[in-house]
């Protein structure tokens, strides 16, 4: 099953790395890999389930933990409760407008997708591969109600309307354990032990990732750690269409930056970027190997 979890993380270059590397994760840090990124909500439960049977018994159960979460959250979600609407958002691409419409039920949410197609048919509306619908399920306001934040939980859709994750807003995380999650070693939902990956960018590589909206951006992988082992967790990326970039105020950049978790990036090649972008990569490289060591 090791191979089945390892082709589950979406980079490519890392996936290579792995494998180049011979590199052997541990039983906790392959559950964290399959409640990461397992594409779909139901995959998700059921490689969880699957690697219940052959975990040891402190994993096992933390990954029991996890499904029982997960199942309590969608729940939750499909529950339908006076006083709240479904908000559905349609995008068919990343570029998309955000069709957004209000919806009595989640099942009405899912009608209201083939509704949408149906009506806009003549002007070509369709799926495709990036489309994704989120719904989020929202509090209604009444004079007499005490102010409360609105949204309680979201679910992201995506072709066919397949469940991709269902997120609870409002699920107690009430600890009264001074540990952080990541150090932790109760048997809960919220425990997220560390998971780190053999690196497989060098200083100045440029990487290539998705932003919040999923749309492709690229950006300057920069090493801080002189005692670097190899491995880790994220990228710390400049991106290069940010405006310190773009107006050569190299000075500022750093106040500019992403943190890309290795398994959602990859390497381009510089013959990618666009003119402008890669005249304006080269100048900060150059920049950065003149400068960094009198900062």
């Amino acid at each position: 099953m090791i191979n089945e979890i390892i082709n589950l993380l979406p980079s490519s270059d890392l996936k290579a790395k792995i494998k180049a590397t011979n590199y052997q994760f541990t039983e906790s840090e392959l559950l964290q890999i399959i409640y990461n990124y397992a594409p779909t909500f139901y995959e998700k439960l059921a490689m969880l389930e699957q690697f219940s049977t052959i975990a040891s018994a402190n994993v096992a159960a933390l990954a029991k933990s996890y499904i029982e979460y997960e199942k309590n959250n969608f729940n939750r979600f499909m529950e339908e409760s006076p006083g709240f609407v479904y908000e559905l958002h349609i995008k068919e691409t990343p570029d998309s407008h955000d069709e957004c419409y209000i919806c009595a039920s989640y099942k009405a949410a899912l009608v209201c997708i083939d509704r949408f197609y149906e009506e806009y048919a003549s002007v070509d509306a369709k799926e495709t591969e990036k489309t994704k619908y989120k719904i989020t399920k929202r509090k209604i306001f009444f004079e007499q109600n005490k102010f409360d934040e609105d949204v309680y939980a979201e679910c992201v859709l995506g072709v066919n309307k397949v469940i991709l994750e269902i997120s609870d807003f409002k699920a107690s995380s009430d600890c009264e354990l001074d540990t952080l999650c990541s150090e932790c070693n109760e048997i809960c939902p919220y425990r997220c032990d560390k998971l780190k990956f053999p690196c497989f960018a060098c200083d100045y590589a440029i990487i290539k990732y998705l932003d919040h909206e999923e749309k492709e951006q690229f950006g300057v992988s920069i090493c801080w750690d002189d005692k670097c082992d190899g491995l880790g967790e994220e990228f710390y990326v400049i991106p290069l269409d940010s405006p310190a970039i773009r107006e050569n105020r190299f000075d500022d950049n750093f106040y500019e930056h992403q943190h890309i978790p290795l398994p959602l990036a990859t390497i381009a090649r510089i013959d990618e970027l666009d003119e402008v972008m890669r005249k304006n990569y080269l100048a900060f490289v150059e920049y950065l190997k003149e400068n960094r060591n009198s900062k």
